[in-house]
């Protein structure tokens, strides 16, 4: 058997199996079949401790030798070689391609924002992660790249929160797939890290009636009282109250028909431009219908007289216009004749409101000292589900009108009773059940025996688990 001839580089040191030096390029090259596939590396240099040609844009940590030891640790590991040198980019593409069928034309708006955000070239910290290589991707770096995110680019917690979200289930599909051997995005989010600490609570009574006494006069905003009035006393999501039509509103059984909610889009063209001061690539707006967020969203509201008697004003001022027809994702259901109706004749939705209601609220603060809480759509809805729980009403009943889709859900509200609510409850409960409590001074049915047993109750063990429902 001929013996295997010695490879030396230009420093004498010996080529081993598969390495070869390219004498016209400079350049170390590692040639290997794994499995049926060919795999073809590069590096300028040989080992960790070779200096870097100047010129080059390799980075340290990439010479040849720590490229085959980090192939060899994945063929041990049964990583794939060609999978991990995915970018980060493509997998979260082929991931969103996966959940496109299965999700909500929201969400899927949602992943395509975060698709342009991390394409655009202009978004350089961002960019840079994108056309990273999967297997590249550590745990720390990835953390620290959030937070940079949040500080230096200015993304929100809740921008983040979802950015997370896709690339910690993306990764976790790669790692499936046996691409990479950890998930570097499997790390928790603290809100307050990320200015994520404000909350979207109930506001009280006294807010309430402040705000809306201030929109039923105010000269610019009354024309939005009557829908503002709507919103308070029905708990409506926004994308609801936006998807009614005169239909929905039965005045007969005194109840709301809640069975579609009104959302639009931004529907980019394909191969768009991006334009340079919005990031967005070219497109046009796409309303459309869609069911309510859960199955039990699909219910009937009750109304109050004072409910019945703002719908019937909007349906009589709602000006006349050129009435569209808007469809489902499926082109199977349309409806028209929406209720509310902006400047232009459009039917307006849930970014109207959320423009109505702040401008109000931001008008106030600019007239009055005492000035009013954040509102928004969110807000309000939340309000008319923590004054119900206030005033009694049961979690059942209550969950049923909100269309949540869990009771835990309606049980979290009772968390924002006001203090006065819970006292005045607790009081009203204990007057009218006639609960059966032990009177302090009521006449005991037995009497205890004299008993002069010195009873030793032992040591206290501080250690014990104590039934505390706290």
């Amino acid at each position: 058997m001929a013996e295997r001839k010695i490879r030396r580089d230009p420093k004498g040191r010996i080529l081993q199996r598969g390495e070869t030096y390219d004498s016209k390029t400079g350049r170390y090259r590692y040639s290997r079949t794994i499995n049926g596939t060919r795999i073809e590396k590069y590096s300028w240099t040989l080992t960790a401790h070779d200096p870097i040609p100047s010129g080059t844009k390799q980075k340290k940590g990439e010479s040849l030798r720590e490229i085959e030891d980090r192939i060899e640790r994945d063929r041990l590991n049964g990583i794939s070689a060609s999978g991990g040198d995915m970018t980060v980019l493509t997998l979260l593409e082929r991931w969103v391609e996966l959940q496109n069928p299965k999700v909500r034309e929201t969400t899927r708006k949602g992943y395509n924002t975060q698709l342009n955000y991390l394409s655009n070239k202009n978004n350089k910290l961002a960019y840079a992660m994108a056309k990273t290589k999967i297997r590249d991707v550590k745990a720390l770096p990835a953390e620290e790249w959030f937070l940079r995110l949040h500080k230096e680019d200015g993304r929100s917690y809740s921008s983040l929160h979802t950015l997370k979200g896709m690339l910690k289930q993306a990764f976790t599909l790669a790692k499936k797939s046996s691409w990479i051997d950890n998930n570097p995005f499997d790390f928790s989010m603290t809100k307050k890290a990320y200015g994520g600490t404000k909350t979207r609570d109930a506001i009280s009574r006294a807010d309430m009636r402040r705000f809306l006494d201030f929109v039923q006069t105010h000269k610019k905003f009354k024309k939005y009282y009557d829908g503002i009035y709507i919103l308070f006393n029905t708990g409506l999501r926004i994308s609801e109250f936006c998807g009614l039509n005169a239909e929905d509103i039965d005045f007969d059984e005194h109840v709301i028909h809640v069975r579609w909610q009104l959302e639009r889009v931004w529907v980019s063209k394909k191969g768009g431009k991006i334009n340079e001061k919005t990031g967005k690539p070219e497109g046009k707006l796409l309303s459309y219908i869609e069911r309510p967020k859960t199955e039990n969203g699909i219910r009937d509201i009750p109304m109050l007289p004072d409910v019945e008697k703002a719908f019937r004003n909007v349906i009589k001022n709602r000006p006349k216009i050129e009435e569209t027809t808007v469809w489902d994702e499926t082109h199977q259901y349309s409806k028209t004749g929406f209720l509310w109706i902006d400047k232009d004749g459009n039917y307006e939705v849930s970014q109207h409101w959320q423009n109505h209601i702040r401008g109000a609220r931001n008008r106030y603060n600019e007239l009055f000292k005492d000035e009013l809480p954040p509102i928004s759509p969110h807000v309000i809805r939340h309000t008319f589900c923590s004054n119900c729980a206030g005033s009694g009403m049961s979690p059942k009943t209550l969950q049923v009108i909100m269309g949540h889709s869990s009771i835990e859900f309606t049980l979290n509200v009772y968390t924002h009773i006001e203090a006065g609510d819970v006292k005045r409850n607790f009081f009203s409960f204990m007057n009218s059940s006639n609960y059966d409590l032990c009177g302090y001074n009521r006449i005991p049915d037995i009497v205890s025996p004299d008993d002069d047993v010195d009873i030793d109750e032992g040591e206290v063990n501080y250690e014990e688990a104590i039934d505390d429902d706290d």
